[in-house]
Parts: C-alpha cells; sequence; structure tokens
C-alpha cells in the first residue's frame, strides 16, 4: 500500500476556474495560490494522488 500528501490550508474564498471540487479553496502557502488557481499541469505534479502514483511506481519496479 502507498499514500500520498499535499500539504495545504482551507481558503477563506473560492479562487480560480480551474479544477473541480475542492481545488478553488484548497490553498497552496508554497505557491501563493489554490489549485484552481495553478491549473492541471502543476496540480497533476503536486497533488496526493500523483504523490502515491510515484511511491507506487517505486515499489513497482521492485518486483520488476
Amino acid at each position: 500500500m502507498v499514500e500520498g500528501q499535499c500539504e495545504g490550508l482551507v481558503s477563506q474564498e473560492a479562487r480560480g476556474e480551474q479544477g473541480f471540487g475542492y481545488d478553488p479553496v484548497f490553498y497552496l502557502p508554497g505557491y501563493g495560490k489554490t489549485f484552481a488557481e495553478l491549473g492541471p499541469a502543476v496540480k497533476n505534479q503536486i497533488s496526493h494522488r500523483a504523490q502515491a502514483l510515484k511511491k507506487f511506481r517505486e515499489r513497482l519496479r521492485e518486483f520488476i
């Protein structure tokens, strides 16, 4: 089993036009933007899903 995390805060206001769900309110202090402001290209590199997928690939290589 693998796990991914992306540290952020819940914004007081929704910002950004891209994304869905919680993207407009998930604020990333390191970027100074919400996921919806960053857009899918960046989000798909740093999200919890992306982190988990990276770990999964590393694990899979151990068996190949």
